[in-house]
């Protein structure tokens, strides 16, 4: 499959061979036509693609993934959790494994193989496919670029998780994706809440060393009147791979949602954690740590749309940065005209600890609604030379305590939520980032010292 040059009897065939119902084949179909009124995104003329660096490896070969089941993916992050989890694995794009304790799924929580939930839970997933990435950009949809048109039209695998109304998972839901083998890779995940149910989805990427792959994926989380979801995504890929990823949830009346991405894999990812709050009331905390290290380029792009009145959302993303490493924060909230008593915020602090690092953040306000209280911030600095005396003082060694002073730039977000075992995986992945590095040639800014000693 040649995502450079998709055919319509390509798709029509694939979805026949797979046995998938006439709707979904037809939902391909027009994803397909939409595909064909774009152009791939170009950096230099697009606006929101200017801050990533694209390298365009649409060929995969389908051979090369059939085998799929025959891999052993790494452990997930929900395997040592000491409760029964519902969890599914995609390997180099087919779904190999889903577990479904026999309790939750008693209750009816169902976590399946998206193609075969199309046929046995039709009326919901016909609804919610999709609905997130096509549609009017006033909030309710919007109207995609290709990356994401191709992804609707061609996914190879996904899952869908339906939590019905009322149900309370206490454990998280984890969905792990892994690639081996070279190429692209479209996975899917389709994600709905009911009314006043609570769930928590970890979603995790991984990848073996020297795999050269592009992954283009989509996640659409629809959160019901009154329900409470959390997602967290853990971005842990090998440093060959290229992740372009739409995460994004729409948030009903009085629903409240905590995102948490953690960012410290990948040549180039494109992040896009975006919230539409549709509902009155509905509540949105978007968080974000990501620790960039020699040759990496992370490019993240929360976005929040009120659309409701009375609705609210607090975004903070906090990065650290080493070696000639690159990150971008673009940051956006769009008040519309009729989400009057809308409370909202953003914030974005970066630490640039070697030189050669670059941070750029772009925090946006789009306000079209006078009665609302709105706030933004940015900040990008070095490491504070009074904090380091501080613990030097105390007869901390430098070198433990300039660890201690990352770790606890990215506790106060990490901290935040309650979601077992993922700060202690993130803090890992930090530490070994720490770890290799060369402390000494971490830059440290004196001017609070200064000042310091000059009162």
């Amino acid at each position: 499959m040649n995502l450079d040059a998709l055919t319509e009897d390509e798709l029509t065939d694939r979805s026949d061979a797979a046995g998938e119902p006439s709707w979904l084949r037809d939902h391909r179909l027009a994803a397909f036509k939409r595909y064909l009124d774009q152009g791939w995104p170009n950096s230099r003329a697009d606006e929101f693609w200017r801050s990533t660096p694209f390298d365009r490896r649409f060929t995969t070969d389908r051979e090369l993934v059939d085998d799929a089941s025959t891999v052993t993916a790494p452990r997930s992050l929900t395997d040592d959790l000491e409760v029964e989890v519902a969890q599914a694995r995609f390997v180099d794009g087919v779904v190999t494994d889903i577990t479904v304790p026999t309790s939750l799924a008693e209750q009816g929580l169902v976590v399946a193989d998206l193609a075969t939930a199309a046929a046995e839970h039709e009326e919901t997933v016909a609804k919610a496919l999709g609905s997130l990435t096509t549609g009017d950009p006033d909030g309710t949809g919007a109207n995609e670029d290709r990356t994401i048109a191709v992804n609707d039209a061609a996914w190879t695998a996904g899952v869908f998780i339906h939590v019905p109304a009322e149900l309370e998972v206490d454990a998280p839901i984890g969905v792990h994706i892994h690639a081996t083998r070279p190429g692209a890779h479209l996975p899917r995940v389709l994600m709905v809440v009911e009314r006043h149910a609570k769930a928590t989805l970890y979603l995790e990427h991984t990848s073996v060393d020297g795999v050269d792959a592009l992954v283009d994926e989509v996640v659409e989380v629809v959160a019901h009147d009154g329900s409470e979801v959390q997602l967290a995504t853990l971005q842990s890929w090998a440093n060959e791979v290229q992740h372009l990823s739409l995460q994004k949830v729409q948030a009903h009346r009085d629903a409240t949602v905590r995102t948490l991405s953690v960012t410290t894999g990948g040549a180039t990812v494109r992040l896009r954690p975006e919230c539409d709050l549709v509902g009155p009331g509905a509540e949105v905390r978007p968080l974000g740590v990501y620790f960039a290290d020699d040759g990496q380029w992370f490019d993240l792009q929360p976005y929040v749309r009120h659309i409701a009145p009375q609705a609210s959302s607090d975004i903070l993303f906090k990065g650290a940065l080493q070696g000639r490493s690159q990150t971008v924060f673009r940051g956006n909230i769009f008040v519309a005209r009729d989400a009057v008593g809308t409370s909202t915020d953003e914030n974005n602090k970066s630490l640039i600890l070697t030189e050669g690092a670059h941070a750029d953040s772009t925090p946006f306000l789009e306000i079209e609604c006078a009665d609302i209280t709105a706030g933004h911030g940015s900040a990008t600095g070095q490491i504070d030379a009074l904090h380091l005396f501080y613990l030097e003082s105390r007869g901390i060694p430098r070198e433990e305590a300039l660890r201690l002073i990352v770790f606890g730039f990215f506790r106060e977000v990490l901290t935040e939520l309650n979601l077992p075992g993922l700060e202690e995986a993130a803090l890992a992945a930090i530490e070994a980032r720490v770890e290799s590095a060369d402390l000494s040639a971490f830059q440290v800014n004196d001017a609070g010292l200064k000042d310091h000693v000059d009162a």
